[in-house]
C-alpha cells in the first residue's frame, strides 16, 4: 500500500498528515480518487504536485503499491 503524506492546506483540511491507502495505478488516477474521497480538498488536488519517494513525478507515473507519496500544494510567499 502506498503511504500518502499530506502537507499544508491539504493536511489542515483533512486533519491528518498521512495514511496508507489500498491503491495501484497512475498518479492521475490517484488524483481523481482523492477528489472523490475527500471533496473538502477537491479544489486543491488539481493543483498539487506529487512526489514519489522524494522525487517529483508526472501524472502518468505508475504507483505499484509500496511508495511514499507526498502531496504538496502550491505555496506562495514573499
Amino acid at each position: 500500500m502506498p503511504r500518502l503524506m499530506y502537507f499544508s492546506v491539504v493536511r489542515e483540511r483533512l486533519g491528518k498528515s498521512e495514511e496508507d491507502i489500498d491503491f495501484r495505478g497512475t498518479v492521475e488516477e490517484l488524483r481523481k480518487l482523492l477528489k472523490e474521497r475527500y471533496p473538502e480538498v477537491a479544489d486543491v488536488i488539481d493543483r498539487v504536485k506529487f512526489a514519489v519517494n522524494e522525487e517529483y513525478v508526472e501524472d502518468s507515473f505508475l504507483l505499484e503499491g509500496k511508495e511514499r507519496v507526498a502531496i504538496i500544494p502550491p505555496v506562495s510567499g514573499g
